[in-house]
């Protein structure tokens, strides 16, 4: 508790009034013992006296050490500094504590707690226990320092992170729209000829695909997250599409439960997956992709197809679905958030949910 709020002080963080009078007291009751033995809690005169001065010199030696403190860290403000952190810090702390303890000395005598005489052995005794404090202060001190450097490097490094997979991911979904607005024209110039009725349908389902695309790319988009609900509806248009261009050659089933479409995801996974799918693999009516999305029994996304490659010559990783793997494995910062399974006959990625 000690340690905890000493830290919590260094580190400027706000501690309640109950928890910092607790270590007051605590301290007090300590430094009471040590200057007195067992006398200090059998006479209750020397008790009540002796904390008193001892409550008042120990907050006002503890204000000054606070206050003197951050003029270390800006005078030696780098991590391979800290020895010459640490022996300011005990100098400074050892200086100001000893110096109130020979303040206190006088008082200490006025009422009697210390006897009629002055014991100079008694005195360096006790000041060689409080430089120990303070060389304990010192190194707590630079704990509390090191380890709020490091937080702060963190929270950088993990910032700066999240602002490169961002941007690798709208790079990504910036790729995606000019194949599909050029494949979705060429499916609408045959179908406004063949099939007009179907060309209607397909402009409003276009539409809707297309609105989507723009409130979650768009400069206006709010989240970098959507739920699984908003992400349903955009497939199922973006479905219609495909299944309309592609015909037999596709097939794609949707098993989302609903108790989990307010789980939250990347936008645009779906059609990230699919694409990738569409892309490496053959898709005709003789050997159609068989494509699978549904959720799990605990709520996570499970996005499945069966593997036929195109014999063609291309890279075997799609930059796209590894920027959406690391965007989820970032989101939740631990090993095994994405699961991903492929072999010659099929490929399988299971990607989480976030729940808030």
């Amino acid at each position: 508790m000690i340690l905890e709020s000493y830290l919590a002080k260094i580190g400027r963080k706000p501690v309640g009034v109950t928890t910092a009078l607790l270590v007051l007291a605590g301290v007090t009751l300590v430094s009471g013992l040590g200057l007195w033995q067992e006398r200090y809690f059998s006479d209750s005169q020397l008790f009540l006296a002796g904390s008193a001065i001892n409550m008042a010199v120990i907050w006002a030696a503890y204000r000054i050490d606070v206050a003197l403190s951050p003029k270390i860290t800006s005078l030696l403000p780098d991590m391979d500094q800290s020895i010459y952190r640490v022996a300011l810090w005990f100098g400074v702390y050892g200086v100001v504590n000893v110096a109130f303890f020979w303040v206190a000395l006088p008082a200490y005598h006025q009422i009697g707690l210390i006897g009629a005489g002055f014991d100079l052995s008694w005195a360096l005794r006790v000041s060689f226990f409080i430089l120990s404090g303070s060389l304990i202060a010192a190194g707590l001190t630079e704990l509390a320092y090191a380890f709020g450097q490091w937080r702060t490097n963190q929270n950088e490094v993990e910032q700066m992170q999240e602002k490169q997979l961002q941007t690798e991911l709208e790079a990504v979904k910036q790729q995606v729209n000019p194949h599909f607005l050029f494949n979705c024209l060429n499916s609408l110039s045959v179908l406004i000829t063949d099939a007009p009725g179907t060309a209607e349908k397909f402009v409003d389902e276009m539409s809707k695909v297309y609105r989507y695309q723009l409130s979650v790319n768009g400069p206006d988009k709010e989240d970098i997250l959507v739920t699984l609900d908003s992400e349903l509806r955009f497939i199922k248009s973006y479905i219609y599409l495909l299944e309309t261009r592609f015909e037999n050659g596709i097939s794609i089933t949707l098993d989302l439960k609903e108790v989990f479409l307010t789980g939250q995801m990347v936008p645009l996974t779906f059609q990230i997956l699919i694409d990738h799918a569409i892309h490496y693999n053959m898709v005709s009516s003789a050997r159609p992709l068989h494509i699978s999305i549904a959720t799990t029994e605990t709520g996570q996304l499970e996005f499945r197809h069966n593997r036929q490659p195109k014999m063609l010559t291309m890279p075997p990783d799609a930059p796209g679905i590894h920027v959406l793997i690391n965007r989820y494995k970032f989101l939740f910062n631990r090993a095994g958030a994405v699961q991903l399974k492929e072999d010659d006959h099929e490929f399988a990625i299971i990607l989480p949910l976030i729940f808030t």
